[in-house]
């Protein structure tokens, strides 16, 4: 876990993707980065979008496309169940001769505090029994194996 975690901060850090999405809001990390239970390489990002718009959108596009060269991409504007706008950038990109997948979304800062909070819970559940982490570790890794999840 620990190898898969240093090769995101790589990416995130060294290759730039934090800070470029600093130019479009506060970005967070969450889901396993956050909660240290990183069974493969997926990313999970949330931004603020006070100042998001199509424009920024199709900027984010263009960044991703050219940095990374995304075997797929996928970016798109909608609304929440209580009418709230937010974007998602999906995409998956070798990186370092790694395959890795990241999910970006722009909300709003109370979806972002409330995902936040939830994640810190699980993480702070987890570091009162490792052995909890390792189970759940284990469980996402069997089910990677199964071809059940991750997006290999």
């Amino acid at each position: 876990m620990k190898q898969i975690k240093d090769s995101a901060d790589k990416i995130l850090y060294d290759l730039g993707l934090f800070d470029e999405l600093k130019n479009y809001g506060v970005p967070h990390m969450i889901g396993s980065y956050t909660m240290d239970v990183m069974s493969h390489n997926d990313l999970d990002i949330v931004v603020s979008n006070e100042n998001m718009n199509i424009e920024k959108l199709y900027d984010i596009t263009k960044y991703i496309i050219n940095k990374y060269h995304p075997s797929w991409y996928e970016a798109k504007q909608e609304k929440t169940d209580e009418g709230k706008t937010v974007w998602f950038h999906g995409f998956e990109a070798t990186i370092n001769n790694e395959s890795w997948n990241f999910d970006i979304w722009f909300f709003d800062n109370d979806i972002i505090k409330n995902t936040e909070n939830f994640c810190n819970r699980i993480k702070c559940q987890l570091d009162d029994d490792p052995t909890k982490r390792n189970t759940i570790i284990q469980i996402k890794k069997s089910l990677i194996e199964r071809n059940m999840y991750s997006f290999d």
